[in-house]
């Protein structure tokens, strides 16, 4: 049997696919599922990064993301509304050339036609066709049907894949895969990372439906879905600079997860690392929703083998 130490976006994908496989797998979660790192609604989906890596990790996973809309019948989980890089858009666009992914690039009106409530003070932007605004509540709400989850809080892992449990219960397993957050260097040991609060504000006051997805230096936004809302993430909040961008928007909800900070990240703060003890294996990274899909096919080859896969290792 193999044990997955966590109820999130990459626990949960492993755990499907794995089953996919005709594997036994039971995901352990000592809280909510998809309450930590995984929250709120939605997700950007991007193939824009500022790695070449990233960016053809991103094409396959946009793969994934449709295979899941035909296997869930859950609906759309993959937006169309497309996605905007600024700041950082000639290190983005030379990325994707070298992965040979579209791209254009954007001007001041043109930023704003495609977010028509932002006062858009970037003098120019790279736009991803591919990319837009996932379901993420309706995409691991359907994962979390198709998998075993236990409630149990994990308190340690052996080398030889016994589990320990708050409650004193061992639970004995052929592989254990430990992608719990921030308790994931407490079960497993150190993997460079340190984590820290983080806060998405949701605003309400124009309707974003069918605005494009954002990346900027003042944070990052993406409508929700249909609801009209808008959702904006800052490193350390700010509700001047957000007023500045959106002076028609008003703050009416909030989501508080976690933000990881680690040397492996690139400069735009995306990435994992991924580490093996015997029968065990810990994950770890940033911004890893929009890879769900294609982390899940790999943490399943993972756990079904000796050897890492290559795609795994990018730290």
């Amino acid at each position: 049997m193999i044990v997955i130490i966590g109820a999130g976006i990459c626990g949960l994908a492993a755990a499907y696919e794995l089953s996919r496989h005709g594997q036994d797998a039971i995901v352990l979660e000592r809280g909510r599922p998809f309450a930590e790192q995984s929250a709120g609604l939605a997700r950007i989906f991007r193939i824009a990064h500022r790695r070449p890596t990233l960016c053809s990790l991103a094409m396959r996973a946009r793969y994934g993301w449709q295979r899941w809309e035909a296997e869930f019948g859950a609906g759309r989980l993959l937006g169309s509304e497309g996605f905007i890089a600024v700041g950082a858009a000639n290190e983005t666009a030379a990325a994707m050339n070298d992965a040979d992914a579209a791209f254009s690039w954007l001007d001041r009106s043109e930023i704003s036609a495609r977010i028509s409530f932002v006062t858009a003070p970037w003098e120019i932007g790279v736009f991803d066709p591919l990319g837009g605004s996932l379901r993420i509540r309706r995409a691991l709400s359907a994962l979390a049907r198709r998998v075993v989850i236990t409630r149990g809080e994990a308190v340690s892992v052996a080398d030889d894949g016994s589990t320990t449990l708050a409650d004193g219960t061992v639970v004995p397993a052929d592989r254990v895969l430990i992608c719990a957050g921030v308790q994931t260097p407490a079960l497993f040991g150190p993997l460079g990372v340190e984590f820290t609060p983080h806060t998405r504000f949701t605003y309400q006051g124009a309707n974003a439906s069918g605005a494009a997805c954002l990346s900027a230096p003042e944070g990052y936004g993406l409508p929700l879905g249909s609801t009209g809302r808008w959702a904006f993430g800052q490193e350390v909040p700010d509700p001047t600079t957000v007023r500045a961008l959106f002076p028609s928007l008003s703050p009416v909800d909030h989501v508080d997860c976690v933000r990881v900070n680690a040397p492996w990240l690139d400069s735009g703060g995306d990435g994992w690392t991924v580490a093996r003890r015997g029968r065990v294996i810990a994950f770890v990274g940033s911004h890893l929703m929009k890879f769900g899909p294609l982390l899940g096919e790999l943490l399943a080859r993972a756990m079904l083998s000796d050897e890492l896969p290559s795609d795994l290792m990018l730290s």
